[in-house]
């Protein structure tokens, strides 16, 4: 019992014993080392292999269907060591090898190197080592004979293979193809091609030297020299221009960017999506922080933003009109003042941050003394209305500071429990931020907020609001409104912007849930069918 190994060899798989794969593997490791410093050593060994492969194709049979050692022995006999070609001058005497009483076989191909139309005579001459002008004579003769060497030419251009590699050139020639051939046949065929690019590069410096000795050559030449010389400078004209015009119009924007600058704080803006009202910037800090640090964050921004505007236009006023004025002290002191600034904004912006640094909360709960199993649930329109009509601010719907900057204003959030009392209970949560936990649950407890009970109706409003003497410092409104079990609220349409996070047994969202009926149950609110 043997061991077989599956080979790749020249794209044919074939199975081989492990001691001729030992063998074979051999070989080719020496061939390649032999020819690893020629030029065209790629080919000769993918030839050297392809050569191999059908050798073994040649000796596979239905009785033997695995390369054995035998096998490759008699295929390296054949094919040769590279040795060989070192000691192919010298003559041996006594000993006959079978690799030098082994003679190929010929085999007919179509000859590309010596073609006319397909390679049929070239290959004919090979095979029959005669003159190709033979063969080309006679195909001529019958063809005017009686018409028939062209459809003898057509079936042998179909059924005879071209001699593509080195070693089907050998056998249409009848020579030996192993190693010592395959490496000379090769080599003559990359000495052929090297010869004709040499040849056809010395043609073509000939050609393009006598082109440039030529006086049409120097007439055109200094021709194109001028044309291009003319249209260079017409461009650089155009290009002037039109960095002329792009500067002024930069200059014009800036200035006008710059009076902007100045009348922001004075007069106001009026963007999107700020509603119909004009706004200073000073009228959006001042919810932030005091009248003083506004002051003069607004200026050190102004100086930030003013100063690089201030100097592109200078520098491109003197690009345009070519002044060589230097102003160093100037730009020494606009840098300065713009690093101050800088530096005061970050200064002003770090002080302030200190004022969001802890959490705190205050709370009021409430019991809903209803005559009724049902409570309504609606939002106070005439609140919204207001704030949408006469505030300068409006921020999605959700945050508004009103035209005379008394107050800020924000939605709350809804959402709905169960409780184990009997009667509906409200819980209003406050939420804000301050420098110390003292600071933010006083800052919580200056939130105002109303909801009032008419009959079975809750009605919440739908913004809480911040006095601006108490500043901004993140606040937020939560009303809890907790149901008894087997007890019903019914939520109108117009909690869909305030409801937060309501669990139900239905799974719908809070958009869904406003304008139905909800009974409270043990595992949450579950809807009533319409």
């Amino acid at each position: 019992m043997k061991k077989t190994i599956k080979i790749n060899l020249s794209g044919i798989i074939f199975h081989i014993d492990d001691d001729a794969y030992e063998k074979l593997k051999t070989y080719m490791d020496t061939i390649s080392r032999h020819f690893s410093n020629k030029q065209e050593s790629k080919e000769i060994i993918d030839d050297i292999e392809s050569r191999i492969a059908e050798l073994f194709q040649e000796r596979i049979t239905d009785e033997t269907q695995v390369i054995t050692l035998e096998i490759v022995n008699e295929v390296i006999d054949i094919m040769g060591n590279p040795e060989d070609i070192a000691d192919s001058g010298e003559e041996t005497e006594g000993k006959s090898t079978f690799h030098e009483s082994y003679t190929g076989n010929k085999r007919l191909y179509r000859d590309p190197e010596n073609s006319v139309i397909g390679g049929i005579c070239g290959g004919l001459s090979a095979y029959f080592a005669v003159d190709p002008v033979i063969f080309r004579l006679l195909f001529v003769i019958f063809f005017f004979a009686g018409g028939t060497s062209i459809l003898v030419y057509i079936i042998l251009w179909i059924v005879l293979p071209k001699a593509e590699t080195a070693a089907q050139k050998l056998e249409m020639r009848g020579e030996k193809v192993n190693v010592s051939n395959l490496e000379k046949k090769i080599r003559e065929e990359y000495d052929n091609v090297k010869d004709n690019v040499s040849k056809a590069k010395d043609n073509v410096k000939e050609s393009v030297s006598k082109a440039k000795d030529s006086v049409t050559y120097k007439n055109t030449e200094r021709a194109a020299s001028d044309f291009f010389e003319a249209l260079g400078k017409i461009l650089l004209v155009f290009i002037k221009v039109i960095l002329i015009i792009i500067g002024t119009s930069l200059v014009i924007a800036g200035i006008g960017i710059l009076i902007g600058l100045i009348t922001l704080p004075f007069v106001g803006i009026h963007l999107f999506p700020f509603e119909s009202y004009n706004f200073s910037l000073g009228d959006l800090l001042i919810p932030f922080t005091d009248p003083v640090s506004v002051t003069l964050l607004v200026i050190a921004i102004m100086l930030l933003i003013f100063i690089p505007i201030a100097a592109m236009i200078y520098g491109l006023v003197k690009l345009i009109f070519n002044l060589k004025t230097r102003n160093r002290g100037l730009m020494v002191g606009a840098v300065t003042l713009w690093i101050v600034s800088l530096f005061l904004i970050i200064g002003i912006v770090a002080f302030e941050s200190s004022h969001y640094s802890d959490f705190g909360r205050d709370s009021l709960s409430q019991d809903l003394t209803i005559q009724s199993d049902t409570l309504f649930i609606t939002v106070n329109d005439d609140q919204e209305e207001y704030l949408k009509d006469e505030s300068i601010f409006n921020l999605d719907n959700r945050w508004f500071m009103m035209e005379d900057a008394d107050a800020f204003y924000g939605r709350i959030d809804l959402d709905i429990e169960r409780t184990k009392g009997e009667e509906f209970e409200i819980e209003v949560e406050k939420e804000s931020k301050g420098r110390s936990w003292d600071h933010a649950k006083e800052n919580a407890a200056n939130i105002d907020y109303m909801f009032r009970t008419r009959g079975n109706t809750l009605e919440l409003d739908p913004y809480f609001s911040v006095d601006l003497e108490n500043k901004w410092r993140f606040p937020r409104v939560e009303a809890i409104v907790r149901v008894p079990e087997g007890k019903v609220i019914v939520l109108d349409r117009k909690t869909r912007d305030i409801l937060e996070g309501v669990r139900n047994v239905n799974h719908l969202s809070d958009w869904n849930m406003a304008g139905k009926s909800w009974i409270m149950t043990e595992e949450g609110l579950g809807k009533i069918a319409e």
